[in-house]
C-alpha cells in the first residue's frame, strides 16, 4: 500500500490542482490560471508514462479529452508568453511594435474564448477514471522509489544520446527530463538527491523552457510579418528582432549545455541500465 500511496498521492494533488483551475478558466482564463492548469496536466500525463511502465497499461486513448484541453490552453499560453516577451523587450530595448501587439492581443482574445468554451464542456469527473488504475498497482514505496530511479536513469541515458545534437533536440530533451524531474519529485528527497543535484537539473529546465519561451515568439513574428510589404517599417524591425532573438536562444541554449553537463557528470548519478522488455518499453513510451 505505501508504494501505491507514492504514486496514486501525487496523482490525486495534481487533479486536484487540474480541476481547481478548470473552475477559474470556466470563467475566465487568466495567465496564472492557464498555466496552472497546463504544468497539472503535464504532471498527470508523466504519471500516467510512469504508470504504464509499471502496469504496460495504455493511457492515451483515455486521457485524450484532457489532452485536447492542454492544446486548447497551449494556443492560449503561446500567446500570452509572446506578448509578455515582447512587452519586456519593448521596455528594455526602448522599442515599440504597436501593429505586431495588437495582433497578438487580438488572437489571445480569440484563443482565450475558445480555451473557455472548451473548459466548459470538459467533463472534471474524466481523471476520476485512472483512480482505480492506480489503485491496482504493487510495490512498497522503497520498491516504486527504486525503480523509479531505474527508469529515470533510462530517461537519462537516452538523453544523453539527443544531446550530441543538443541544439537540434533542445524540445525532446526538455520533454524527457520534465518526466525525469516529475518522476523523482514523486520519490523522497533524499533519494531523488541521491541520483542528481535537483537544484542544477532544474536550472536546466528553466534554461530549456526560456529557449522554447522565445522560440514560440519567433515563430508568431515570422507568421505575422509574411502578410507584411517588404518595405513596411515595423516588418523590417521584426527581422532585426528575430536576428536578436536567435542570438539570445544561442546564449540561453548553452547555459542549459552547461547545466546539462554539470548534472551528466555529477558522480551520484546512478545510471541503472536494464535490458530486454523494459528497455524496450521506455524506447517506444
Amino acid at each position: 500500500m505505501e508504494g501505491i500511496n507514492l504514486i496514486l498521492k501525487n496523482w490525486l494533488q495534481y487533479e486536484s490542482t487540474f480541476i481547481e483551475n478548470l473552475v477559474i478558466c470556466r470563467k475566465r482564463p487568466t495567465q496564472l490560471s492557464a498555466h496552472d492548469l497546463r504544468v497539472a496536466i503535464k504532471k498527470m500525463r508523466s504519471c500516467l508514462r510512469l504508470k504504464k511502465e509499471f502496469s504496460a497499461e495504455e493511457w492515451k486513448e483515455p486521457f485524450s479529452g484532457i489532452a485536447a484541453l492542454f492544446r486548447s490552453f497551449g494556443r492560449l499560453r503561446d500567446y500570452d508568453i509572446s506578448l509578455m516577451l515582447l512587452r519586456k523587450i519593448e521596455r528594455k530595448e526602448h522599442l515599440s511594435f504597436p501593429f505586431f501587439k495588437e495582433y497578438l492581443c487580438v488572437n489571445r482574445s480569440l484563443a482565450r474564448k475558445w480555451a473557455k468554451q472548451d473548459a466548459v464542456r470538459f467533463n472534471e469527473q474524466e481523471p476520476d477514471g485512472f483512480i482505480e488504475q492506480f489503485e491496482l498497482l504493487e510495490g512498497t514505496q522503497e520498491e516504486t522509489a527504486e525503480r523509479i530511479l531505474q527508469l529515470s536513469g533510462l530517461k537519462i541515458a537516452r538523453v544523453r544520446n539527443l544531446a550530441k545534437h543538443f541544439h537540434k533536440n533542445a524540445h525532446e530533451i526538455r520533454k524527457q527530463l520534465k518526466d525525469v524531474y516529475y518522476w523523482l519529485r514523486l520519490s523522497p528527497k533524499e533519494v531523488a538527491e541521491s541520483f542528481i543535484n535537483m537544484k542544477v537539473f532544474d536550472r536546466t529546465l528553466k534554461h530549456l523552457g526560456n529557449f522554447q519561451d522565445h522560440f514560440v515568439l519567433k515563430k508568431k513574428i515570422r507568421q505575422y510579418r509574411q502578410d507584411l510589404p517588404k518595405k513596411n517599417e515595423e516588418r523590417v524591425m521584426l527581422k532585426d528582432l528575430d536576428r536578436k532573438l536567435e542570438t539570445f536562444q544561442k546564449t540561453v541554449l548553452d547555459r542549459a549545455i552547461k547545466n546539462w553537463q554539470a548534472v551528466k557528470n555529477k558522480k551520484a548519478t546512478r545510471i541503472v541500465a536494464l535490458s530486454g522488455p523494459e528497455r524496450s518499453s521506455l524506447k517506444h513510451n
